[in-house]
């Protein structure tokens, strides 16, 4: 006869939820991106229902930005609309990356939609963990070749999840990103370390 076993508690797990603080989606065109953000609101420390990262498949910024307002409207309608949208996309060759910028600058409701870039690309603000540089990239191969990013990704796989490696300098980058021509990420981080 077999045992039967005794429950002395609880043994299931109470669904997240929201925390008092606000609410906002993360739109990213490509997987570094999402792998970057979905660790980083962990090591904030941040609620998952608070805060949502999609890779949501768009490849150029201005799509992007209408799948994210798409995205805002449903969760209105929802009636629990984000307080914050944003869209993280890179300049690479887009066509349209400042007109894009420029339509999120004036997009209503006012205060709501906002991006972080990365001029040519994300890797650029990985870059920026360890050295301050406003040094212009042309694409993505040019800044592979750098030699400062070789030295500090010489291996680098883009399906990589290489956060865990960059944590402790997330603050560095902040501070080598200020006043940067090529990135703003550091405004978005700043946003999500003092949103609790």
């Amino acid at each position: 006869m077999a045992k039967c076993r005794i429950k002395t508690g609880f043994n299931f797990r109470e669904p997240p939820t929201k925390e008092d603080y606000d609410r906002v989606l993360i739109v990213c065109e490509g997987k570094t991106e999402v792998n970057y953000f979905k660790e980083l609101i962990g090591y904030l420390k941040l609620s998952t229902v608070n805060i949502e990262i999609l890779d949501i498949k768009q490849t150029t910024p201005d799509s992007l930005f209408n799948r994210a307002k798409e995205l805002y409207r449903a969760s209105k309608k929802q009636g629990n609309p984000f307080d914050r949208v944003y869209c993280v996309f890179d300049k690479d060759g887009h066509a349209k990356y400042q007109q894009t910028k420029s339509h999120i600058d004036q997009a209503t409701p006012k205060n709501t939609y906002y991006y972080a870039f990365s001029e040519p690309c994300f890797e650029f603000w990985l870059l920026l963990h360890f050295v301050k540089t406003d040094k212009p990239f042309s694409n993505f191969d040019d800044l592979k070749k750098d030699k400062k990013f070789k030295q500090h990704f010489p291996n680098y796989d883009k399906s990589e999840n290489i956060f865990n490696n960059l944590q402790d300098k997330v603050s560095i980058a902040c501070q080598n990103a200020k006043h940067n021509p090529h990135t703003n990420v550091d405004e978005l981080i700043d946003y999500l370390k003092q949103i609790k």
